[in-house]
């Protein structure tokens, strides 16, 4: 009980416990302020473990008993992206094969769909996985159901496969003529006809599968840079009371992702927790918004930039432990040393509110918070503009630390600014990208025999043309045409092109 008190700094607010019936869960009956903050956080961390491992409970008993009458059938259940209440980085150890719904609003940018197929294959060690569900046209749960564009589910279907797919599934084969998802789109709506735009598209999607995607199967993604996905960070930033309610966990990953995508550089989605062995295995990790250092954490990231490693992090990082405590003697905490910076103050901005940023190619505005930063054998790179008193601090700075560097974001920056600052990094680390128009997306999945398969996506509904020598003498597989530096795709068009 002294050490729960501990963890918990229960005297916060007198709330010391004196015996085991005073603990109550993080709920609104007890001390939680909303689902997602709690008086005492570190209760609230604890209870939100408790609830994924809970529930990992339930279904690795349900595959038990499944086991005693089936030994070969893989086992798996349907999981839900950056979905927040289960750290799937345990999950997956206990499946045998990820699989996941996929269903992106109608605002939802196609890097963030991409970021979530790259997080499921991730949590699952790099191994193909599943699209369990998507659907065919409307989804059910938005404010506004918009049905989706002709050759728009094509485009996401293949952006999974082009991801580390291995299957395409949907929901549902047919329209329910009652109940809460009766609007929920399906292969077969309520015309029950075959003559439908989605059931012939369906259709034609699945010859396109049938006759080419034997031979992608089992083909890998390889990648030179490593983003972390911690599921105790995305617990402790989003529930913390100060400096600001302006974070979105996932949208912060989603940042440094999107200027790596937009180039068409290659991700791995890896756990805080990764070992250094295989951590040392990528050029460039990076770790957005990394609140919560856990065990082990912070020695390992030594070690791996050390050893010539490039890390970036930034604001909000190394502040909590694993109980949600701050760590004493200044942010970012056990990351302050590797990082050659001290951050004395975190100034939250209001909604709609920015921060100059400016130096070197970068000439951005930062949002949501801006921290003060003094450097400690860190070089900077960008400082702050404007009418604040803290106009020219450094924003963005890089510690020589060994071998490698490691880079501090001060501010979360927009996308222009986001790609410029990535953009030397990619240089310099010789992170082979291909140029692609606006709304292109460039990946590619390696197979046995050194073949290639690149997949050119077009996730706009206009027209796109493009010349990619490197391309040349390569076959595009769903129309057997070969590639002779002209590449055109039609709105949401795909283009699958083996390559040796």
């Amino acid at each position: 009980m002294e050490a729960l008190n501990k963890a918990w700094c229960a005297n916060f607010w007198s709330h010391t416990i004196y015996d085991w019936g005073d603990v109550v869960p993080a709920v609104g009956y007890g001390d939680g302020i909303s689902d997602a903050k709690c008086v005492v956080s570190g209760l609230q961390m604890d209870y939100r473990r408790f609830q994924s491992q809970a529930q990992l409970a339930c279904y690795t008993n349900e595959r038990d008993a499944i086991r005693e009458y089936d030994a070969t059938t893989p086992i798996t259940t349907n999981l839900m992206g950056t979905f927040k209440d289960l750290d799937y980085f345990e999950w997956a150890k206990e499946m045998d094969v990820v699989s996941w719904d996929n269903y992106p609003g109608m605002d939802t940018p196609p890097s963030f769909t991409a970021m979530c197929h790259d997080l499921m294959r991730g949590i699952g060690g790099n191994k193909p996985f599943m699209l369990m569900e998507q659907t065919p046209n409307q989804q059910n749960w938005f404010p506004f159901c918009k049905v989706k564009q002709p050759g728009e589910v094509r485009k996401l279907s293949w952006q999974a496969v082009a991801h580390g797919a291995d299957t395409v599934r949907f929901f549902q084969m047919k329209q329910s003529l009652g109940g809460c998802e009766r609007f929920h789109g399906a292969v077969i709506a309520h015309d029950g006809t075959e003559e439908s735009r989605v059931f012939k598209e369906t259709a034609a999607l699945g010859e396109e599968l049938d006759r080419i995607g034997r031979r992608i199967m089992g083909s890998r993604i390889e990648s030179r840079v490593a983003i972390m996905f911690d599921w105790q960070s995305y617990w402790s930033l989003e529930g913390c009371v100060g400096p600001t309610t302006g974070f979105n966990y996932p949208n912060e990953v989603h940042r440094f992702y999107r200027a790596l995508w937009r180039r068409n550089v290659p991700v791995d989605m890896i756990a805080s927790t990764t070992p250094l062995a295989r951590l040392s295995q990528y050029d460039l990790a990076i770790a957005p918004a990394l609140i919560t250092v856990l065990p082990g954490v912070a020695e390992t990231l030594e070690a791996y930039v050390a050893d010539g490693g490039t890390f970036i992090t930034g604001y909000m990082a190394g502040i909590h432990d694993e109980h949600d405590l701050v760590v004493p003697g200044g942010y970012p905490g056990k990351l302050r040393r590797l990082m050659g910076v001290w951050v004395e103050e975190i100034d939250a901005l209001a909604p709609g509110e920015t921060i100059e940023v400016h130096g070197g190619t970068v000439d951005a505005k930062g949002e949501i918070v801006a921290s003060i930063i003094h450097r400690e054998g860190a070089e900077r790179l960008a400082t702050y503009g404007g009418d604040e008193f803290y106009a020219g601090h450094s924003a963005l700075t890089v510690n020589a630390y060994g071998k490698g560097k490691a880079y501090f974001v001060g501010t979360p920056l927009d996308e222009t600014g986001m790609s410029a600052f990535m953009a030397p990094i990619i240089k310099e680390l010789d992170l082979k990208s291909l140029d692609t128009p606006e709304d292109v997306s460039l990946s590619v999945r390696y197979g046995d025999g050194g073949t290639r398969y690149a997949f050119l996506i077009n996730n706009s509904a206009a027209d796109k043309r493009l010349c990619l020598s490197e391309f040349n003498g390569g076959t595009e597989l769903l129309t057997g045409t070969v590639i002779n530096d002209l590449i055109e795709l039609k709105p949401y068009g795909v283009d699958v092109i083996a390559l040796r």
